[in-house]
């Protein structure tokens, strides 16, 4: 079992090459019919609808992680409320980020708000879904979403959204980890700031693996 690693922050990220190696995307819902796709967020629904794009190589490991989670758990599936975001959506939260930044620390070198606004959102030199490498998925059945002790993409607690945070029930652990190992299982990186949030071939991927370089870059899919 694979046990709690270290958050990484901007500054492991931001030195970590890319080499885009050209990979092709596809569409979540047509590629993978059995895993569940729901925007929690409403913000790639003007440009694609309820389309949901990863990089094809994020398809396949998908693909192989709804196959062990269906040897163990015959009625679960693995359920996307993410996936990619256009750079320009990116570009926009991050840039409410440091706007923010600059009010709470006035004093601040431009570094440092960048550090900052980055723990909120992803700054978009080394954020992960603008490649169509990272996703946000959760578990559930047919009886709903599994607990996993907090809603996908609930920020009101920001302690709490983290993997190991002390205090889960037995159940939500268990859950959690149940994920967290099927998709490392299958070469995904986690990020253990977000319990839902995993990515193939981006900087966090190659930063967690040890890698030479990411060998996904930002995507500018287009409205279809």
């Amino acid at each position: 079992m694979n046990t709690e690693s270290s958050l990484l922050h901007y500054d492991d990220l931001v030195g970590m090459e890319t080499r885009d190696n050209g990979e092709g995307y596809v569409v979540v819902q047509e590629a993978l019919p059995n895993i569940e796709c729901t925007y929690i967020k409403q913000d790639m629904i003007p440009l694609y609808g309820e389309k949901m794009y990863i990089r094809a190589s994020v398809a396949e490991r998908l693909e192989k992680a709804q196959q062990i989670l269906s040897d163990m758990c015959p009625t679960w599936k693995l359920k996307l409320a993410y996936a990619y975001r256009h750079p320009d959506v990116q570009q926009k939260y991050f840039d409410e980020r440091l706007k923010e930044m600059r009010i709470v620390f006035p004093d601040a070198d431009e570094l440092e708000l960048i550090r900052q606004a980055h723990l909120l959102s992803a700054s978009p030199d080394v954020a992960g879904h603008p490649t169509g490498g990272a996703i946000d998925v959760t578990l559930t059945s047919p009886e709903g979403e599994i607990d996993m002790g907090t809603a996908i993409a609930d920020f009101s607690d920001s302690m709490k959204i983290r993997t190991f945070v002390e205090g889960l029930e037995h159940d939500q652990k268990k859950h959690r980890l149940l994920l967290r190992n099927i998709l490392i299982e299958v070469g995904f990186a986690p990020f253990d700031g977000e319990w839902w949030h995993f990515s193939y071939g981006d900087k966090e991927w190659a930063t967690y693996y040890e890698k030479e370089f990411a060998i996904y870059g930002p995507l500018k899919i287009e409205g279809v």
